[in-house]
Formats: structure tokens, sequence, C-alpha cells
């Protein structure tokens, strides 16, 4: 006799207690990786005139907030954080300043993971994680924070980055580098979710951690940053939610 195929719809959810339904939804409620990138400058964006950049990003919120009611207020208790995008124009048009009112990314700072995508730039990281920190209910900010490992090409670099959140942002746990050097999200991307995987069996990694990663080591081990040991993990773009 063969097995029943499993179900793929629940038609008795509704009639749950309330209590187990809340405890349903948070259980769909998983440490993401949300990307943040900044579009290509135009001469006219405002910050080409002392503004400041705004970020954009190709990550889906949690599916969460577009279920239901209940659904939605579970979510956005545990995001906590509504963090604003940039309009999203393209980088031959101005408008990297102006705010999109219907786009946000919701984030919860205990638990996602932000990976900024490009090159270093300590004056805009810190306006974005003091930002974090600013509207973070709870007030601890962003306690795990990727970047790519193009941060960690210049000289004294392992030294600078870790003075920088030692006095900076001491709320910090974790600190990783990805290897995904370019400042945009893959072109064929239309957006998504972002993954961090291991990539500690790969080629790639063995040459960083011979070379240009050098300088992010303590003897045989990688730097402390934050809380715990740097993480060094190689950065996927994936449809879905």
């Amino acid at each position: 006799m063969e097995p029943e195929p499993l179900a793929l719809s629940f038609h008795g959810f509704p009639n749950l207690p309330v209590e187990l339904r809340l405890r349903i939804w948070h259980h769909s409620f998983v440490p993401r990786c949300v990307e943040l990138h900044a579009r290509r400058s135009h001469y006219a964006d405002d910050f080409q005139h002392g503004g400041v950049p705004k970020w954009q990003s190709r990550c889906n919120n949690p599916a969460a907030l577009s279920v239901n009611h209940e659904a939605r207020s579970a979510a956005m208790e545990y995001y906590s954080v509504k963090f604003p995008l940039a309009t999203g124009v393209s980088y031959d048009c101005a408008g990297d300043s102006i705010n999109d009112p219907n786009r946000v990314l919701y984030i919860n700072p205990a638990v996602d993971t932000v990976a900024v995508l490009g090159d270093l730039d300590y004056s805009r990281i810190s306006r974005l994680l003091t930002s974090l920190r600013l509207s973070d209910p709870e007030g601890k900010g962003l306690l795990s924070f990727a970047v790519s490992a193009s941060w960690t090409y210049h000289e004294g670099a392992g030294d600078t980055i870790r003075m920088l959140f030692k006095h900076m942002f001491p709320e910090l746990v974790q600190f990783i580098v990805f290897m995904y050097d370019e400042k945009m999200p893959p072109a064929e991307w239309a957006g998504g979710v972002c993954v961090l995987e291991d990539c500690s069996h790969t080629d790639y990694y063995k040459r960083y951690a011979m070379g240009r990663g050098q300088q992010m080591r303590d003897g045989d081990k990688w730097m402390v940053i934050g809380k715990k040991e740097l993480g060094v993990m190689e950065l996927t773009f994936r449809h879905g939610w």
C-alpha cells in the first residue's frame, strides 16, 4: 500500500487557537542574509553635491508580511527595523537620494546578517550601522555584518577593521567577509534571497587564506573581530523567499 502524498495545504489552520497559530508563524521566522548596495551614480544625484547616498536591495521581505493581518503583525514585531530603501531607478537617471515610501527592508538586527556589496567606505558604513542601532527598539544594533573580501585587500586592513568595530560598534558579534567583489548583485538575479555558505573547500578560499587574507589572520587562525573569529564565506543569490 503506497503512502498518501503529503498535503500541500492545511485548511484547518484558521481554526487553531491563536497562541498555536502565532507559534507556527514564529517558526517561519528564520535568520536571513540581506544584501545592500548602492547603484551606479548619476551626476545629478543629491549626494554628488554634499548629500548622503541611500541604499538599495533586491532581497525579498519575509513571506509572512504578505499573508494576512495576523501573520503581518507577528512578522513586524519580530522584524522590528524598517530600513528605508532608495527609489529603484537605473543609473542613467537621477534619484539615488530619494527614498521609496513603498520599499523598505524589514530586518531583525539580533539574528539577520546585513551584507554590503562593493568597496570599503568607512564613513558610509558608520552611518549605516549607527542608523540600524538607532532604529532598533532594543537599542543594540546589528550583531552580524558581512562585507566583500575586497575590503581586506589594502595594507593594514585587518587592524583597521578590528579597531573600527571595537571602538565604534562594540555590539558586533560576528564579522564576515564573502567572496563576491562586484558592487552590484548579478544582472540575471531579479531578486529573492541571499545565502552565506561555507567555502573552505574551494580553491579561491585557499588562495585568499594564503594571499590577501593573510593580514586577517592571527597565527594559524582568522582574527577575532567583534566577539567571534572572522568568517570567510561565499555569498550566493537565489530566487524565492
